[in-house]
C-alpha cells in the first residue's frame, strides 16, 4: 500500500508596517494551502520600520527560529519582499528554505501551467526576478541572461501565432466577452452556468491558468465567453508579463464581466475591486464596457449594502447572481445582450458569382432575418455586432461590387454616434475603514488619426468608422 505524500510544513510571516486592518496572511494561507503545504503557524510583527540585517527584529527572528525547530517547519514564507542581505542572514540563523510571496505565486503557476506556452512564460518571470528565483539559482547572470532571449523570441512567436487566430476570430461574427475578476470568485462556475461546459470548478485560488473559451447563443447571437486568470493583488509585474496570453483575452473583448465575491466582507470587497481596476488598467483594457457581477448572492450577508459599494465604486449597475444556482443568470444574459449592440442591415446584391461569394460570407458570420432572391438581386436583412458590422461595411464600400446599402443612412448614423460620443476622463475614490482612500481613474483611450490608420491591417480597422471612407 502506498504512504500518502507527506506535505511540506510551512510557517507564515509578515512585517506590518503602518497597517491597521487588513489580513495579508490570510490570502497568504490559501495560497501556501494551493501550492501544497501545511501551514503550521502564522507569525507577524507590527512595527514602524523593517529591520534592515532581520526584516524582522532580533527577537523576533530568534522567536520564529524557536517555532521552526517546535514545529520541525521544512520552510518559512514570508510576505513582505526581502534583500540579499536580510535573506541570507536569516538563512544562518533560521537553517531552513525561505521563500517570499512571489516564489510562492511561481510555484502554484508551474504546478497549475497546462500549457507549453504557460510554461514557457512562467519560466521566463523567474529568470526576470531581480537576483533570480530559485527555480533557476544554479544559472550564473550571462547564462540567465542568454536563457531570457531564447525564451523572448519562443514567445514572439507563440504570441505572432495567436494574434493571427485572434484576426480571424475577430472577423468571425461572434462577440468575445471575457469573464475577469478576483481570483475565487466563482468564474469557472459562471462560465459553465452561462455555457453549460463542463470546466473544472474548485474552491481554492488559481484552479483556471490558461484561457478557457466556450460559445453560447443568446436569441440567436453568437457569443465566446472567455474563463481568464484570477486578479490578485500585490501581482509583480513579471508576472503580469508572463501572463499576456491569458489577459490577453480580456483586451480582446467587446464586453467584461468583472466578478465580486458577494460573500466577502465590505472591506474586501473594496480592496479587491481595486486590485481588479488596476489590473485591467495595466493591461489597457479599462475603456471596454463593464457589467459589474455580484456573485454567490445564495450565502452573502448584506447583500444590499454590497451593492451600494459596487455601484458607488464602479458608476455602474451591478447584477447580483449565484452562478452555483443559477439565480439571475437570464437577467445576466439579457444584459449581455443590451450592452452588445445590435447593427442591422438591409442589402440588395447583384445576383452574380461574386454576389452569392457575398451572400455565403454574411450567411456565415450574421444572424439572417430576412432573404428573398430576385432576378437581378438578392435582397437581405441580418443582424450583426459591431465590430463585424463595420467590417461588412468597409468591405462592401471598397468592391466593385453594386451592393445597396438600403438603409445606409440610419447605419452610418449609428457607427458614426458610437465613433464619437463625448467621453471625459474621470476617476472613482474608495474609502476603506482604515481611513487609506483609493483613487481609480476612468481613462479615455485616444482615437487613432488618419495618417497613423492606413498602417493597420484589416482586423484592426474594424473599430475605427473613419476608415471606411472609400478610397480615390
Amino acid at each position: 500500500m502506498l504512504n500518502k505524500i507527506q506535505k511540506r510544513k510551512a510557517i507564515l510571516a509578515e512585517v506590518i508596517v503602518d497597517r491597521r486592518i487588513g489580513d495579508h496572511l490570510a490570502e497568504l494561507t490559501e495560497l501556501a494551502f494551493v501550492a501544497g503545504y501545511e501551514v503550521v503557524d502564522r507569525i507577524t510583527q507590527k512595527t514602524d520600520r523593517l529591520h534592515p540585517d532581520y526584516l524582522f527584529g532580533k527577537g523576533k527572528a530568534k522567536q520564529i527560529k524557536g517555532r521552526i525547530k517546535e514545529l520541525n517547519a521544512d520552510v518559512v514564507i514570508i510576505e513582505n519582499k526581502f534583500d540579499s542581505i536580510q535573506l541570507d542572514n536569516l538563512r544562518k540563523m533560521w537553517h531552513v528554505e525561505i521563500i517570499d510571496r512571489f516564489e510562492l505565486i511561481l510555484e502554484i503557476f508551474v504546478k497549475k501551467a497546462g500549457t507549453q506556452e504557460a510554461l514557457t512564460q512562467i519560466r521566463l518571470a523567474a529568470l526576470k526576478k531581480a537576483g533570480g528565483s530559485r527555480l533557476e539559482s544554479h544559472r550564473s547572470v550571462t547564462s540567465r541572461n542568454v536563457v531570457i532571449r531564447k525564451l523572448e523570441k519562443k514567445l514572439d512567436l507563440i504570441k505572432m501565432s495567436k494574434d493571427l487566430r485572434r484576426k480571424r476570430r475577430l472577423k468571425s461574427g461572434f462577440d468575445l466577452v471575457a469573464i475577469a475578476g478576483y481570483t475565487n470568485s466563482g468564474k469557472s462556475t459562471l462560465l459553465n452556468a452561462l455555457t453549460e461546459a463542463e470546466v473544472e470548478v474548485s474552491g481554492r485560488m488559481f484552479t483556471t491558468l490558461d484561457t478557457t473559451t466556450r460559445s453560447f447563443d443568446a436569441d440567436g447571437r453568437k457569443i465566446l465567453i472567455t474563463d481568464t486568470v484570477g486578479f490578485i493583488s500585490r501581482l509583480p509585474h513579471v508576472l503580469m508579463d508572463a501572463f499576456y496570453a491569458t489577459l490577453k483575452e480580456v483586451t480582446d473583448a467587446d464586453l467584461v464581466l468583472l466578478l465580486i465575491d458577494c460573500n466577502d466582507s465590505v472591506e474586501n470587497i473594496k480592496i479587491k475591486i481595486l486590485a481588479s481596476m488596476n489590473t485591467l488598467g495595466a493591461i489597457e483594457a479599462e475603456a471596454i464596457p463593464l457589467i459589474p457581477v455580484l456573485n454567490k448572492m445564495d450565502i452573502a450577508q448584506n447583500r444590499e449594502e454590497k451593492l451600494e459599494i459596487v455601484k458607488a465604486a464602479l458608476k455602474r449597475q451591478p447584477i447580483m447572481i449565484s452562478a452555483k444556482d443559477e439565480t439571475n443568470i437570464e437577467e445576466l444574459r439579457v444584459e449581455i445582450l443590451n450592452i452588445l449592440e445590435t447593427y442591422r442591415f438591409h442589402l440588395k446584391i447583384p445576383n452574380t458569382n461574386e454576389g452569392m461569394s457575398l451572400v455565403s460570407r454574411i450567411h456565415d458570420k450574421t444572424r439572417i432575418t430576412e432573404e428573398i432572391f430576385h432576378e437581378k438581386f438578392i435582397e437581405m436583412k441580418f443582424e450583426t455586432n459591431e465590430r463585424l458590422g463595420r467590417y461588412l461595411y468597409n468591405t462592401i464600400k471598397k468592391s466593385n461590387l453594386a451592393v445597396e446599402i438600403t438603409n445606409e443612412e440610419i447605419l452610418l448614423k449609428q457607427l458614426k454616434k458610437k465613433e464619437t460620443e463625448p467621453q471625459e476622463d474621470g476617476y472613482t475614490t474608495i474609502k476603506t475603514e482604515s481611513g487609506e482612500e483609493f483613487v481609480i481613474f476612468d481613462l479615455v483611450e485616444e482615437k487613432t488619426n488618419e495618417e497613423n490608420l492606413e498602417l493597420l491591417d484589416e482586423s484592426e480597422k474594424l473599430g475605427k468608422i473613419t476608415s471606411l471612407k472609400e478610397k480615390k
